[in-house]
């Protein structure tokens, strides 16, 4: 049934008059981009071929041309209409989608009264996508709060509950499938690199120190890109303490994307890791000159800064494509196999409501699978990392090596020596030996697989006592860096066993 075949008594004439009806816009309209904190305005008279706006730091135009001459008045009408109480971002958005519309499709919603429009309402809606079906429904809002040929406030209520949307896009499809969760070598790669920045922060370029802060932020907060993106030199407060001198750093950042707006302008503050906190003290020093309004992160727009740290995490991590969403989830489901509440997540999220974050309680591994996930035997967090053949040495070669070269430590009171050797010495390495040396790029492990297999059940037998102690929590630091570790000295036995069978 195609939509020109549905009932439309209502004629262009009376189309016309109803767009004549419109009570009259305001002069000026002043809207707000929260990334630069600036406020513009729009001159309805002025507007006549497009729209314009500005959206996360960007200037851009809402075309109104691409749409039918006859209908055209109704669409400009509503893209200012919104724009007074929807982000620009969004609108956008819907009129895009409108105008993948038929105009007479259009004109028919918009003079049908609600009891047909409801009974041709699915006809109207065949095999658009759900983004589309969407736009359409805000345009029959749209109506009944103007009153458009008909449509009055009284008919919110009935829209919303007789005009319902189909082939709804599942937003938390990556959840759900585990895609959007880092692994175990994700992570330690992701981690040891922080680590390894700080060790370097005094000698990064400027451009370098923002990257490292953003990816600290995005991997421990979860922070979003618009976030990361409106972050100012007053959002971070540093304090050193007396004992140590070491620094403490603390970032206030706005929660966003809620659906009360004056929601969305509410604080979070949020400690960074303590070990971490020299990256932003460093960076803050670089740009001592700035003024306390302007960015912390060098970044025009939300896009530019997204682009610029998903090409830092394909630099860093062994899997492509990671983005700061797949931080986001990942910190969700971290918190969540840890024993978070369901008020505890949308307080680390940022959610004000909290069935949001229940697809991650959905998702959350049972404690089975973390203790098979800590001893490295579940295929779900598998890696493909491989440590390069030229890396492993031989007995006689480690013999040959400097003492300090020679690895040896006591992880969790396991006396364990004659792994390998380190490139740089371990009287140079702020980490622990043994479990910091496996998947460091420095190590040098001994070709023998046997001996690392035996490290490896040491290791495991570590975790049964945690498990059987009730400490196996994945928010346990020593527990997090032994699964870590066990995970990969399985990578450098699995790397012996290949280089064997291609023997």
């Amino acid at each position: 049934m195609s939509a020109n075949s549905v009932v439309s008594h209502q004629s262009a004439a009376v189309f016309l008059q109803a767009i004549a009806a419109l009570p009259p816009l305001p002069r000026v309209i002043v809207c707000e981009d929260d990334f630069g904190e600036r406020n513009w305005s729009i001159r309805p008279d002025d507007t006549e071929e497009y729209v314009p706006i500005f959206s996360d730091g960007q200037k851009l135009k809402i075309h109104l041309l691409k749409f039918d001459l006859r209908i055209r008045p109704l669409i400009r009408y509503f893209t200012i209409y919104s724009l007074m109480s929807k982000s620009a971002r969004y609108v956008l958005s819907e009129v895009f989608a409108l105008s993948t519309i038929p105009a007479e499709t259009i004109e028919a919603i918009a003079t049908a009264m609600p009891a047909d429009l409801r009974l041709a309402w699915p006809a109207y809606i065949e095999d658009l996508p759900y983004y589309v079906q969407m736009a359409l429904k805000s345009l029959v809002f749209f109506m009944c709060n103007v009153g458009f040929a008909g449509w009055s406030p009284l008919y919110r209520d009935f829209a919303r509950r007789a005009l319902v949307a189909t082939q709804r896009k599942d937003n938390y499809a990556v959840v759900r499938s585990g895609d959007a969760f880092l692994s175990v070598h994700e992570e330690a790669s992701l981690v040891r690199w922080i680590d390894e920045t700080v060790l370097n922060a005094t000698t990064l370029a400027l451009k370098e120190l923002e990257l490292a802060c953003l990816v600290v932020c995005s991997y421990q907060f979860g922070m979003r890109p618009r976030q990361l993106g409106i972050l100012r030199f007053r959002d971070v407060s540093t304090r050193q303490s007396a004992e140590d001198a070491s620094f403490m750093v603390h970032i206030d950042f706005r929660m966003l994307k809620q659906r009360d707006t004056t929601l969305g302008k509410l604080s979070l503050i949020r400690k960074v890791k303590r070990e971490w906190a020299p990256l932003f003290v460093q960076l803050l020093n670089a740009k001592a000159d700035a003024a306390p309004g302007s960015f912390l992160f060098g970044f025009s727009s939300r896009q530019q800064l997204s682009l610029a740290l998903g090409a830092k995490f394909d630099e860093i991590l062994p899997v492509k494509g990671r983005r700061a969403y797949d931080m986001r989830h990942s910190l969700a489901q971290r918190l969540v196999d840890s024993g978070a509440s369901q008020e505890e997540l949308a307080a680390a999220l940022g959610h004000t409501d909290m069935k949001t974050g229940l697809v991650y309680f959905r998702a959350s591994a049972n404690q089975a699978e973390l203790v098979n996930k800590a001893l490295g035997i579940s295929e779900t967090f598998q890696t493909v990392a491989r440590i390069a053949k030229d890396r492993f040495i031989s007995f006689t070669d480690l013999a040959a090596l400097k003492g300090d070269q020679q690895i040896g430590g006591m992880p969790h009171g396991i006396p364990i020596a004659g792994i390998g050797g380190c490139t740089t010495g371990q009287s140079a390495c702020p980490f622990n030996p043994v479990t910091a040396c496996y998947g460091c790029g420095k190590f040098m492990p001994v070709r023998d697989a046997h001996l690392h297999e035996q490290v490896l059940q040491d290791l495991r037998s570590v975790v049964h006592l945690y498990k059987d102690a009730d400490k196996g929590h994945a928010n346990s630091p020593a527990y997090l860096q032994l699964q870590r570790t066990i995970d990969e000295v399985q990578q450098v036995i699995s790397q012996l066993e290949d280089d064997d069978h291609a023997k």
